[in-house]
């Protein structure tokens, strides 16, 4: 039979990793969307700038945005197999508790 074992501390320091780097993606879509802004209502114009915002807007922003959305997930998923796989050693062990 197969054993199964999980430290709980890594799976959390994990989530939070992929936590954290969600929030540094979001961040940095604020930060680069916030320059872009002013760029794009005048700030420069030209054949430079249309290939530029056409290119960051049906590539690199959704690339980005798939980036942190996947990340986040993955923060989600690492925490529900810890807390799955916590209530099984919980459900396995209960029998052999006293009462």
């Amino acid at each position: 039979m197969d054993e199964i074992r999980a430290d709980y501390e890594r799976l959390e320091q994990i989530a939070n990793q992929f936590a954290n780097q969600c929030q540094a993606i979001q961040q940095m879509l604020q930060g680069v969307q916030g320059a872009m802004d002013p760029l794009e209502n005048g700030g420069w114009i030209g054949r430079g700038s249309d290939a530029f915002f056409a290119e960051m807007g049906s590539e690199v922003l959704p690339a980005s945005v798939r980036l942190r959305d996947a990340l986040d997930e993955a923060s989600a998923a690492t925490k529900k197999i810890s807390e799955v796989i916590r209530k099984a050693e919980e459900a396995a062990a209960s029998p052999f508790r006293a009462r």
